[in-house]
C-alpha cells in the first residue's frame, strides 16, 4: 500500500514552485476558463454571468481544497506513523 501520496507539486513551503505546476492557479488561466465559460453557455443557448462563472470557479476551489486537505492528512499520518 502506497501510503506516501503527497505530491511534490503540493510542497507548502515552495509557494512559486506550486503556482507553476499547477497552472491553473494563475490569472491567465482564469481568464482562459472564463473564455471556455462562456462558450459552454453558448452553445448550451443559455446566457453567461458572471454569478454562474463564480459559482463554477467555487466549485473547482472546494474540490482543490479538499484534495489539499486529504494529501496534508495522509502526510500528517504518514509522519506520525514514523516517529513513533
Amino acid at each position: 500500500m502506497d501510503t506516501n501520496r503527497f505530491k511534490s507539486s503540493h510542497d507548502f513551503s515552495n509557494i512559486q514552485k506550486n503556482l507553476h505546476n499547477n497552472p491553473g492557479y494563475h490569472a491567465e488561466s482564469y481568464g482562459q476558463q472564463v473564455k471556455d465559460y462562456m462558450n459552454d453557455m453558448k452553445n448550451k443557448n443559455q446566457e453567461p454571468t458572471k454569478q454562474g462563472f463564480m459559482s463554477h470557479a467555487q466549485k473547482s476551489a472546494k474540490e482543490v481544497w479538499e484534495e489539499i486537505q486529504e494529501m496534508a492528512s495522509e502526510a500528517w499520518d504518514k509522519n506520525q506513523n514514523e516517529s513513533q
